[in-house]
């Protein structure tokens, strides 16, 4: 009985595991989608890469974990000066998404060409 049930067990953890692993996919055609109703080009520019004003960043091409938790912070509603970002007109830009958008999001800034820098293509193999 104990041997069944470690087995269950088991498979139970490697059910989540997978389950955790799928939960973030990122959905480009969802983060364009997003970015588009979010009206970033307004501050960004057209393709992100061309911000109206120099104070604002270049956020094309940006690694996507970075900006999966910029969004974040601008998310926080208790600013710490290890975790958030007070800037009120991105915090209201970003407060009405989700986890899930927040990634898409993410996922799709990061697939644009940056002009910032040629990526390494042996690292990175996006066109």
């Amino acid at each position: 009985m104990n041997h069944m049930f470690a087995r269950l067990s088991l498979l139970g953890v490697a059910a989540a595991l997978a389950a955790l692993g799928t939960a973030h996919a990122a959905d480009l055609k969802k983060g364009e989608d997003l970015v588009n109703q979010g009206g970033c080009i307004a501050c960004h520019g057209a393709g992100l890469d061309k911000p109206v004003s120099p104070t604002y960043p270049i956020i094309a091409g940006q690694p996507e974990s970075y900006l999966f938790h910029a969004m974040q912070q601008y998310q926080a509603k208790h600013q710490t000066p290890l975790y958030g970002r007070d800037n009120p007109i991105m915090a209201g830009m970003v407060a009405r998404f989700d986890t899930q958008q927040l990634h898409d999001i993410a996922a799709y800034v990061s697939s644009l060409k940056s002009p910032l820098y040629e990526p390494d293509k042996a690292r990175d193999p996006r066109p």
